[in-house]
């Protein structure tokens, strides 16, 4: 099942897309792209694309829970 385009990745790929655009020259349709040129964007889209969902999913991007203070191992390590 696909993942749904979150907002975040939206963004990631348009901006790739208009990065590649202006190198290539907005005057210039899609359509009109050298195979070259297609598959720059291409890479470029789903690059970017893959990157937000690896930063979506990496456990290190999600908060951590309030410490409890009751529990014995938030206690100082004695040296």
């Amino acid at each position: 099942m696909p993942h749904p385009l979150s907002h975040e990745a939206q963004r990631a790929c348009l901006t790739a897309l208009a990065q590649v655009a202006e190198r290539v020259g907005f005057d210039v349709p899609l359509a009109q792209y050298s195979q070259v040129q297609a598959t720059e964007v291409i890479e470029a889209v789903t690059m970017a694309y893959e990157s937000t969902l690896r930063e979506q999913t990496d456990p290190r991007n999600k908060p951590m829970p309030p410490l409890d203070s009751d529990r014995p191992f938030d206690d100082p390590i004695p040296f």
